[in-house]
């Protein structure tokens, strides 16, 4: 069970029971979050994980541990790869904070500053999860141990850089066990929905509802008999969805198999985890163009003194709100998401075209700048999902009191005309999601692209006009600053009341 997966589980409750508070010299930042943030998450206790149970607070995300896994994870903790793992960035911190009457280990790790799913990922992220539980993996086995889980929501996202969350994925291999059981979950939950991707035009959002990924079975279906033939489809569906009546006499000979040599089961599993990441660097996609994915360098309805004149203003309005956290509503491929970063704002960039967000995540990539990028459509947040709804948040519920600056540029068009939003629940609506700012371009509706978006209904949307704009914004925000472009646009600067 990963934090992302627990994010709004209740607190498991403690026993009595002798035991020292203990802690580990493993950094652990501390960071804030709003009290009214986390109350926007419905409460469920953690019921998928037999071994522990997690609840969140102001201070971190507390995970209790029950006997006997306790013991085995201590032993992990007390090592200097897990130290090192901490260090790298590559795995939650952990701090032992059992008081002496406790009779369950609790660890406390700092809250991954903003949740994403991975059904908010462009392929990009994926495959960074992916690599990183798999390289993951392949250190412990070096060293002894291994991952129990391998599914992408062990996984959270700082900016780009992934960070694996589940700490009680990690356990003693068995010496002479060459099988590595996750496998089959790995295949299901990483590999297949990203063939299903490539190769079959399956969106990745769909794993919303497929937490357990694609059986080979799903893919086969779908697929010509010439296809199936060709590599990975052979080995990863094909051969899979043949043998699959045979499951229960294969899973048994996986359980039962061992090697006599560890060093030779050691080196079976490593090749089994190399084998994997080449198979999801093959079947990822660099990312494709698509309508919107070069709109920043092949947009017409901006002259070049306009862009510029619009990047002064955006880049002042930066420097007054001095931001710590901003949302990015419709990014694009981040020529404002990067603006912001530069501040030295955590951002979270949104856009509803999965390959301007691709091309963003990729240029990212090293570059040090604190910017998430995430597929959601907010006319379509992502919604609450998993067991009863409470499994995992909504994307409105995250949000909640997070921004203390939200940027829509050239966006309120597209929810007016395209979503057909009105003008005051749109207001509302932004004013729920900043605490203190907003920077907004409004188009007007001799613009050329409300026009395209217009299609011939201009009656039915004659009430859409510039005065009706400010009414609705100025019943919530008050402006601080306004820029018109050339091009009839207008750049506001507004502050929440």
């Amino acid at each position: 069970m990963s934090l992302s997966e627990a994010t709004n589980y209740s607190y498991f409750p403690l026993h009595n029971r002798s035991r020292r508070s203990l802690t580990y010299s493993i950094p652990l930042s501390n960071i804030a979050v709003p009290m009214a943030e986390l109350l926007t998450f419905p409460a469920l206790p953690t019921f998928r994980d037999p071994a522990g149970s997690v609840e969140i607070r102001t201070d971190g995300a507390y995970r209790s541990i029950r006997a006997p896994f306790d013991a085995e994870i201590l032993a992990f903790l007390a090592l200097p790869m897990a130290t090192d793992l901490v260090q790298q960035g590559r795995l939650v911190a952990s701090e032992v904070v059992s008081p002496a009457f406790a009779e369950t280990l609790v660890l406390r790790h700092p809250r991954i500053s903003f949740q994403s799913f991975p059904w908010e990922w462009a392929p990009g992220l994926w495959f960074a999860a992916a690599e990183l539980t798999l390289n993951l993996c392949c250190d412990l086995v070096r060293q002894g141990w291994l991952l129990k889980d391998a599914t992408p929501l062990n996984v959270l996202f700082q900016g780009t850089e992934p960070i694996f969350v589940d700490v009680l994925s990690i356990e003693r291999m068995d010496p002479r066990q060459p099988i590595w059981l996750a496998y089959g979950q790995f295949v299901r939950t990483f590999l297949l929905p990203m063939l299903a991707y490539s190769r079959l035009g399956w969106p990745l959002q769909a794993s919303l509802t497929r937490r357990d990924g694609y059986e080979p079975e799903d893919l086969y279906a779908a697929l010509s008999w010439r296809a199936r033939l060709r590599q990975p489809m052979l080995s990863a569906v094909t051969l899979p969805s043949l043998l699959a009546n045979n499951k229960k006499m294969q899973a048994g000979r996986l359980a039962s198999h061992s090697v006599k040599d560890p060093d030779l089961a050691r080196q079976i599993l490593l090749k089994t985890l190399r084998g994997l990441l080449s198979q999801m660097r093959r079947v990822t996609p660099a990312h494709r163009s698509s309508p919107w994915s070069d709109y920043a360098e092949t947009a017409t309805h901006y002259s070049d003194e306009d862009h510029a004149r619009k990047r002064s203003f955006v880049t002042n309005a930066l420097a007054i709100a001095r931001p710590a956290r901003v949302l990015d509503v419709g990014c694009n491929t981040g020529v404002y998401s990067n603006l912001a970063a530069d501040t030295g704002a955590e951002v979270v960039s949104i856009d509803t075209d999965l390959q301007a967000v691709d091309r963003l995540c990729a240029s990212l990539k090293g570059s040090g700048k604190n910017i998430l990028p995430l597929c959601v459509d907010l006319a379509h947040p992502t919604p609450a999902a998993g067991w009863e709804n409470r499994e995992y948040a909504s994307f409105l519920s995250r949000c909640t009191d997070h921004f203390d600056t939200v940027m829509m540029l050239a966006v309120l068009h597209h929810l007016l005309l395209r979503n057909q939003i009105p003008m005051g629940r749109i207001a509302a609506l932004c004013s729920n999601l900043t605490t203190q700012h907003l920077i907004l371009e409004w188009v007007p509706p001799t613009d050329p692209k409300f026009q395209e978006l217009l299609r011939g209904r201009g009656d039915i949307y004659a009430h859409i006009t510039e005065a009706a704009f400010r009414d609705a914004f100025g019943e919530y925000f008050t402006v601080i600053d306004e820029l018109a472009l050339g091009n009839g646009r207008t750049m506001l600067h507004l502050r929440k009341r």
